[in-house]
Protein backbone atom coordinates (compact mmCIF):
# COMPACT_ATOMS: atom_id res chain seq x y z
CA UNK A 1 0.00 0.00 0.00
CA UNK A 2 2.84 2.45 0.65
CA UNK A 3 4.33 1.92 -2.37
CA UNK A 4 1.06 2.11 -4.02
CA UNK A 5 0.97 5.57 -2.55
CA UNK A 6 4.07 6.75 -3.24
CA UNK A 7 3.33 6.04 -6.97
CA UNK A 8 0.08 8.29 -6.83
CA UNK A 9 2.20 10.89 -5.27
CA UNK A 10 4.38 10.47 -8.43
CA UNK A 11 2.01 10.71 -10.63
CA UNK A 12 0.11 14.01 -9.17
CA UNK A 13 4.11 15.47 -8.85
CA UNK A 14 4.52 14.76 -12.48
CA UNK A 15 1.32 16.53 -13.34
CA UNK A 16 2.00 19.71 -11.37
CA UNK A 17 5.51 19.87 -12.67
CA UNK A 18 4.52 19.34 -16.57
CA UNK A 19 1.55 21.94 -16.12
CA UNK A 20 3.92 25.10 -17.31
CA UNK A 21 4.67 23.32 -20.17
CA UNK A 22 1.10 21.83 -21.50
CA UNK A 23 0.34 23.21 -25.02
CA UNK A 24 -3.38 24.69 -25.31
CA UNK A 25 -3.39 22.91 -28.80
CA UNK A 26 -2.00 19.34 -29.02
CA UNK A 27 -2.14 16.25 -26.65
CA UNK A 28 0.24 15.05 -24.37
CA UNK A 29 3.25 17.12 -22.40
CA UNK A 30 6.58 18.45 -23.16
CA UNK A 31 10.00 18.29 -20.60
CA UNK A 32 13.33 20.13 -21.86
CA UNK A 33 16.63 19.10 -19.55
CA UNK A 34 20.07 18.43 -19.82
CA UNK A 35 22.04 15.68 -18.82
CA UNK A 36 22.34 16.64 -15.41
CA UNK A 37 19.19 17.69 -14.83
CA UNK A 38 16.63 15.05 -16.04
CA UNK A 39 13.45 15.34 -13.85
CA UNK A 40 12.96 12.63 -11.20
CA UNK A 41 8.95 12.59 -12.54
CA UNK A 42 10.04 10.60 -15.98
CA UNK A 43 10.94 7.03 -16.39
CA UNK A 44 9.29 5.64 -13.14
CA UNK A 45 6.02 4.64 -14.96
CA UNK A 46 5.45 1.18 -17.00
CA UNK A 47 3.23 2.36 -20.43
CA UNK A 48 2.13 -0.18 -22.37
CA UNK A 49 0.46 2.58 -24.92
CA UNK A 50 -1.38 1.11 -27.86
CA UNK A 51 -2.55 3.56 -30.61
CA UNK A 52 -0.86 6.03 -33.14
CA UNK A 53 1.12 9.54 -31.97
CA UNK A 54 0.85 12.00 -34.94
CA UNK A 55 4.09 14.34 -35.50
CA UNK A 56 4.10 17.34 -38.26
CA UNK A 57 7.58 18.14 -38.90
CA UNK A 58 8.53 21.80 -40.88
CA UNK A 59 11.38 23.20 -42.41
CA UNK A 60 13.25 26.35 -41.42
CA UNK A 61 11.77 29.00 -39.95
CA UNK A 62 13.16 32.48 -39.39
CA UNK A 63 10.31 34.32 -37.66
CA UNK A 64 11.81 37.73 -38.36
CA UNK A 65 14.81 38.74 -40.30
CA UNK A 66 17.80 40.69 -40.65
CA UNK A 67 17.81 44.20 -38.76
CA UNK A 68 18.48 46.01 -41.92
CA UNK A 69 16.18 44.41 -44.16
CA UNK A 70 13.33 42.80 -41.70
CA UNK A 71 11.03 45.99 -41.35
CA UNK A 72 11.32 47.14 -45.14
CA UNK A 73 7.75 47.14 -47.45
CA UNK A 74 8.18 43.07 -48.81
CA UNK A 75 9.82 42.09 -44.79
CA UNK A 76 8.85 39.98 -42.22
CA UNK A 77 7.78 42.43 -40.01
CA UNK A 78 5.56 44.34 -41.90
CA UNK A 79 3.83 41.12 -43.36
CA UNK A 80 2.98 40.26 -39.63
CA UNK A 81 2.07 44.44 -38.80
CA UNK A 82 -0.13 44.07 -41.97
CA UNK A 83 -1.99 40.21 -41.57
CA UNK A 84 -1.38 39.68 -37.81
CA UNK A 85 0.47 36.29 -36.07
CA UNK A 86 -1.41 33.57 -37.51
CA UNK A 87 -0.55 34.50 -41.19
CA UNK A 88 2.70 32.41 -41.59
CA UNK A 89 1.07 28.88 -40.62
CA UNK A 90 -2.85 29.72 -41.68
CA UNK A 91 -2.29 27.71 -44.65
CA UNK A 92 -0.39 24.36 -42.48
CA UNK A 93 -3.32 24.21 -39.64
CA UNK A 94 -5.41 21.51 -41.49
CA UNK A 95 -1.83 19.49 -40.50
CA UNK A 96 -0.43 21.55 -37.29
CA UNK A 97 -3.92 21.88 -36.07
CA UNK A 98 -4.90 17.90 -36.04
CA UNK A 99 -1.59 15.99 -35.23
CA UNK A 100 -0.44 15.55 -31.64
CA UNK A 101 2.89 17.70 -31.61
CA UNK A 102 4.21 19.32 -34.49
CA UNK A 103 8.19 20.42 -34.72
CA UNK A 104 9.91 23.40 -36.67
CA UNK A 105 13.18 24.95 -36.72
CA UNK A 106 13.17 28.18 -34.95
CA UNK A 107 16.59 29.98 -37.16
CA UNK A 108 17.00 32.81 -35.58
CA UNK A 109 16.59 34.65 -32.32
CA UNK A 110 13.90 35.91 -30.26
CA UNK A 111 14.72 39.07 -28.13
CA UNK A 112 13.49 42.63 -27.12
CA UNK A 113 16.42 43.80 -26.13
CA UNK A 114 19.17 45.93 -28.11
CA UNK A 115 21.68 42.85 -29.49
CA UNK A 116 23.68 44.70 -31.76
CA UNK A 117 26.91 44.93 -29.63
CA UNK A 118 26.94 40.31 -29.40
CA UNK A 119 25.93 40.35 -32.71
CA UNK A 120 28.23 37.90 -33.92
CA UNK A 121 30.46 38.58 -36.92
CA UNK A 122 28.85 36.88 -39.77
CA UNK A 123 26.75 37.08 -43.31
CA UNK A 124 23.10 36.67 -42.06
CA UNK A 125 22.10 37.25 -38.47
CA UNK A 126 18.61 36.74 -38.10
CA UNK A 127 16.08 38.16 -35.14
CA UNK A 128 12.30 38.50 -34.17
CA UNK A 129 10.83 40.22 -30.85
CA UNK A 130 9.71 38.07 -28.49
CA UNK A 131 5.96 37.99 -28.90
CA UNK A 132 6.62 36.19 -32.42
CA UNK A 133 6.04 32.88 -30.22
CA UNK A 134 2.00 33.63 -30.79
CA UNK A 135 2.99 32.61 -34.58
CA UNK A 136 3.81 29.41 -33.21
CA UNK A 137 0.80 29.03 -31.25
CA UNK A 138 -1.52 29.79 -33.51
CA UNK A 139 0.46 27.96 -35.51
CA UNK A 140 -0.15 25.19 -33.43
CA UNK A 141 3.85 24.79 -33.30
CA UNK A 142 4.67 23.27 -29.91
CA UNK A 143 7.98 22.50 -29.80
CA UNK A 144 10.91 24.19 -31.74
CA UNK A 145 14.43 23.03 -32.72
CA UNK A 146 17.46 25.43 -31.12
CA UNK A 147 19.83 23.11 -33.14
CA UNK A 148 21.17 25.21 -36.53
CA UNK A 149 23.53 27.64 -37.21
CA UNK A 150 21.10 31.07 -36.70
CA UNK A 151 20.42 30.59 -32.74
CA UNK A 152 23.57 31.82 -31.29
CA UNK A 153 23.60 34.73 -34.03
CA UNK A 154 23.81 37.25 -31.24
CA UNK A 155 25.83 35.06 -29.37
CA UNK A 156 25.11 33.28 -26.16
CA UNK A 157 23.00 36.15 -24.89
CA UNK A 158 20.70 36.18 -27.54
CA UNK A 159 20.39 32.26 -27.44
CA UNK A 160 19.11 32.39 -23.52
CA UNK A 161 16.58 35.17 -24.53
CA UNK A 162 15.46 32.96 -27.17
CA UNK A 163 14.92 29.84 -24.61
CA UNK A 164 13.29 32.44 -22.11
CA UNK A 165 10.94 33.70 -24.45
CA UNK A 166 9.87 29.95 -25.20
CA UNK A 167 9.51 28.98 -22.13
CA UNK A 168 7.51 31.88 -21.38
CA UNK A 169 5.21 31.02 -24.27
CA UNK A 170 4.81 27.75 -23.21
CA UNK A 171 6.45 26.18 -26.06
CA UNK A 172 9.37 23.31 -25.72
CA UNK A 173 12.27 22.87 -27.57
CA UNK A 174 15.49 21.37 -27.78
CA UNK A 175 19.37 21.79 -28.90
CA UNK A 176 22.74 20.74 -28.82
CA UNK A 177 23.02 21.39 -25.63
CA UNK A 178 19.54 20.14 -24.29
CA UNK A 179 16.82 17.07 -25.14
CA UNK A 180 13.26 17.50 -25.30
CA UNK A 181 10.32 14.23 -24.13
CA UNK A 182 7.20 14.25 -25.13
CA UNK A 183 4.82 12.52 -22.88
CA UNK A 184 1.30 11.64 -24.14
CA UNK A 185 -1.57 10.56 -21.35
CA UNK A 186 -0.78 7.16 -21.12
CA UNK A 187 2.93 7.81 -20.62
CA UNK A 188 4.79 7.44 -23.72
CA UNK A 189 7.44 9.10 -24.11
CA UNK A 190 9.21 10.39 -27.13
CA UNK A 191 12.35 11.83 -27.22
CA UNK A 192 13.97 14.04 -29.65
CA UNK A 193 17.74 14.93 -30.04
CA UNK A 194 18.78 17.94 -32.08
CA UNK A 195 22.34 18.05 -34.24
CA UNK A 196 24.17 21.24 -36.70
CA UNK A 197 26.34 20.45 -38.88
CA UNK A 198 28.21 17.54 -38.53
CA UNK A 199 28.61 14.43 -35.66
CA UNK A 200 32.03 13.18 -35.29
CA UNK A 201 34.71 12.89 -32.56
CA UNK A 202 33.43 14.39 -29.09
CA UNK A 203 30.37 15.33 -30.53
CA UNK A 204 29.26 12.42 -31.72
CA UNK A 205 30.52 10.59 -27.89
CA UNK A 206 27.66 13.58 -26.33
CA UNK A 207 25.46 12.50 -28.83
CA UNK A 208 25.26 8.73 -28.24
CA UNK A 209 25.17 9.24 -24.46
CA UNK A 210 22.35 11.87 -25.01
CA UNK A 211 20.44 8.59 -27.12
CA UNK A 212 21.27 6.35 -24.36
CA UNK A 213 19.96 8.53 -21.56
CA UNK A 214 16.47 9.23 -23.78
CA UNK A 215 16.46 5.46 -23.72
CA UNK A 216 17.32 5.01 -19.74
CA UNK A 217 14.48 6.84 -18.91
CA UNK A 218 11.91 4.85 -20.87
CA UNK A 219 11.97 6.41 -24.51
CA UNK A 220 9.89 4.09 -26.94
CA UNK A 221 10.78 6.10 -29.79
CA UNK A 222 13.93 8.67 -30.08
CA UNK A 223 13.87 11.47 -33.01
CA UNK A 224 16.93 12.70 -34.69
CA UNK A 225 15.99 16.55 -36.19
CA UNK A 226 19.42 17.49 -38.31
CA UNK A 227 20.40 20.63 -39.33
CA UNK A 228 23.37 19.82 -41.84
CA UNK A 229 24.16 19.78 -45.46
CA UNK A 230 25.45 22.11 -48.40
CA UNK A 231 22.94 24.91 -48.93
CA UNK A 232 21.17 24.94 -52.45
CA UNK A 233 22.97 21.79 -52.94
CA UNK A 234 19.74 18.84 -53.59
CA UNK A 235 21.74 15.63 -52.85
CA UNK A 236 22.91 15.01 -49.20
CA UNK A 237 26.38 15.55 -48.57
CA UNK A 238 29.14 13.31 -46.30
CA UNK A 239 27.84 15.20 -43.44
CA UNK A 240 24.33 14.17 -43.24
CA UNK A 241 25.27 10.85 -44.09
CA UNK A 242 27.53 10.64 -41.06
CA UNK A 243 24.44 11.98 -38.64
CA UNK A 244 22.08 9.52 -40.33
CA UNK A 245 24.97 6.87 -39.40
CA UNK A 246 25.47 8.23 -35.88
CA UNK A 247 21.52 7.91 -35.79
CA UNK A 248 21.40 4.21 -36.61
CA UNK A 249 23.81 2.93 -34.25
CA UNK A 250 21.96 5.27 -31.82
CA UNK A 251 18.65 3.08 -32.27
CA UNK A 252 16.59 6.36 -33.47
CA UNK A 253 13.51 5.27 -35.09
CA UNK A 254 13.38 8.36 -37.47
CA UNK A 255 15.96 11.01 -39.05
CA UNK A 256 13.80 14.59 -40.25
CA UNK A 257 16.60 17.26 -41.72
CA UNK A 258 16.84 20.76 -42.88
CA UNK A 259 19.50 23.53 -43.89
CA UNK A 260 20.21 23.27 -47.52
CA UNK A 261 17.22 26.03 -47.80
CA UNK A 262 15.67 23.17 -50.63
CA UNK A 263 14.86 19.97 -50.38
CA UNK A 264 16.42 16.69 -50.59
CA UNK A 265 15.03 13.33 -50.97
CA UNK A 266 13.94 10.12 -48.91
CA UNK A 267 15.30 6.66 -48.31
CA UNK A 268 15.58 3.86 -45.89
CA UNK A 269 19.09 3.56 -44.19
CA UNK A 270 19.47 0.38 -42.41
CA UNK A 271 16.07 0.41 -41.96
CA UNK A 272 15.58 3.80 -40.64
CA UNK A 273 13.53 6.40 -42.92
CA UNK A 274 15.29 9.58 -43.63
CA UNK A 275 14.22 12.70 -44.42
CA UNK A 276 17.02 14.38 -45.51
CA UNK A 277 15.84 17.97 -45.97
CA UNK A 278 12.59 19.75 -46.31
CA UNK A 279 13.53 22.87 -46.96
CA UNK A 280 12.23 26.30 -45.89
CA UNK A 281 8.74 26.77 -43.97
CA UNK A 282 7.75 30.32 -43.20
CA UNK A 283 11.29 32.10 -43.80
CA UNK A 284 11.71 35.55 -42.54
CA UNK A 285 15.19 35.35 -43.91
CA UNK A 286 14.62 36.15 -47.48
CA UNK A 287 11.74 38.37 -49.37
CA UNK A 288 13.60 36.57 -53.05
CA UNK A 289 14.49 33.01 -52.37
CA UNK A 290 16.22 30.81 -55.19
CA UNK A 291 13.90 27.91 -54.58
CA UNK A 292 10.19 28.27 -53.20
CA UNK A 293 9.90 24.49 -53.05
CA UNK A 294 9.64 23.11 -49.58
CA UNK A 295 8.26 19.75 -47.44
CA UNK A 296 5.97 19.13 -44.86
CA UNK A 297 6.23 15.94 -43.33
CA UNK A 298 3.47 13.94 -41.44
CA UNK A 299 4.87 10.96 -39.48
CA UNK A 300 2.38 8.34 -37.89
CA UNK A 301 4.02 6.47 -35.15
CA UNK A 302 2.62 3.50 -34.75
CA UNK A 303 3.13 1.20 -31.12
CA UNK A 304 2.04 -1.91 -29.80
CA UNK A 305 2.04 -2.50 -26.22
CA UNK A 306 4.65 0.68 -25.60
CA UNK A 307 6.59 -0.61 -28.80
CA UNK A 308 7.28 0.82 -31.91
CA UNK A 309 5.94 -1.57 -34.59
CA UNK A 310 6.29 0.77 -37.66
CA UNK A 311 5.98 4.64 -39.15
CA UNK A 312 3.76 5.69 -42.07
CA UNK A 313 5.01 8.96 -43.21
CA UNK A 314 2.97 11.72 -45.44
CA UNK A 315 4.92 14.06 -47.60
CA UNK A 316 3.27 17.55 -48.39
CA UNK A 317 4.79 18.76 -51.30
CA UNK A 318 5.12 23.04 -50.38
CA UNK A 319 5.77 26.66 -52.03
CA UNK A 320 7.49 28.37 -49.05
CA UNK A 321 5.03 31.78 -50.67
CA UNK A 322 1.56 32.38 -51.68
CA UNK A 323 3.09 34.20 -54.28
CA UNK A 324 5.19 33.11 -57.29
CA UNK A 325 7.01 36.27 -57.33
CA UNK A 326 8.16 37.20 -53.90
CA UNK A 327 8.00 35.44 -50.38
CA UNK A 328 4.91 36.54 -48.16
CA UNK A 329 6.48 33.75 -45.56
CA UNK A 330 2.77 31.56 -45.57
CA UNK A 331 3.52 28.53 -47.28
CA UNK A 332 0.39 27.01 -49.13
CA UNK A 333 -0.10 23.27 -50.42
CA UNK A 334 1.07 22.21 -53.99
CA UNK A 335 -1.32 20.23 -55.60
CA UNK A 336 -1.31 18.21 -58.70
CA UNK A 337 1.58 18.95 -61.21
CA UNK A 338 3.12 20.67 -59.16
CA UNK A 339 3.27 18.44 -56.26
CA UNK A 340 4.43 15.49 -58.54
CA UNK A 341 7.24 18.02 -59.98
CA UNK A 342 8.84 18.45 -56.11
CA UNK A 343 8.24 14.74 -55.64
CA UNK A 344 10.49 14.20 -58.56
CA UNK A 345 13.04 16.61 -57.81
CA UNK A 346 12.82 14.24 -54.67
CA UNK A 347 13.55 10.72 -56.52
CA UNK A 348 15.96 12.69 -58.28
CA UNK A 349 17.79 13.79 -54.96
CA UNK A 350 18.18 10.68 -53.44
CA UNK A 351 16.66 7.62 -55.82
CA UNK A 352 14.30 6.75 -53.79
CA UNK A 353 10.76 7.08 -55.56
CA UNK A 354 7.73 7.71 -52.95
CA UNK A 355 5.23 6.44 -55.65
CA UNK A 356 2.13 8.10 -56.05
CA UNK A 357 0.31 11.58 -54.66
CA UNK A 358 -3.01 12.14 -52.89
CA UNK A 359 -4.02 15.87 -52.01
CA UNK A 360 -5.16 14.65 -48.77
CA UNK A 361 -2.92 12.17 -47.41
CA UNK A 362 -0.01 13.20 -49.43
CA UNK A 363 3.33 10.65 -50.78
CA UNK A 364 2.86 8.18 -48.22
CA UNK A 365 4.78 5.08 -47.30
CA UNK A 366 5.64 3.09 -44.34
CA UNK A 367 8.43 1.35 -43.18
CA UNK A 368 8.28 -1.07 -40.76
CA UNK A 369 9.99 -0.76 -37.25
CA UNK A 370 13.15 -2.92 -36.70
CA UNK A 371 11.84 -4.82 -33.77
CA UNK A 372 8.57 -5.26 -35.37
CA UNK A 373 10.98 -7.24 -38.38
Amino acid sequence: MRNLSRRFFLMLLSLVILLPVLSAEASGSWQTFTESTVPDTLGFLVQEYTGTVTVTFLGDCTLGGEERSRSSASGFVRTIEKNGYGWPFRNLLTLTGSDDLTVANLEGVLSDRDLKKHRVRKEYNFIGPSAYTQILREGSVECVTLANNHSHDYDTVGYQDTKAALKDAGIAYFGTDCLAVWENEDGLLIGFLGVSGSLSGNRAKDYQKKAELLKSIGCSAIITVMHAGTEYEYTPDAYQEQIVSQAVKAGCCLVVGHHPHVIHGFNIVEGIPVAYSLGNCSFGGNARPRDFDALALRADLHFEEGILTGTTLHFYPLSISGSSRTNDYSPVFLKGAEAERVLRKMTDSTGFDLGSFDESAGAVITVPALSAD
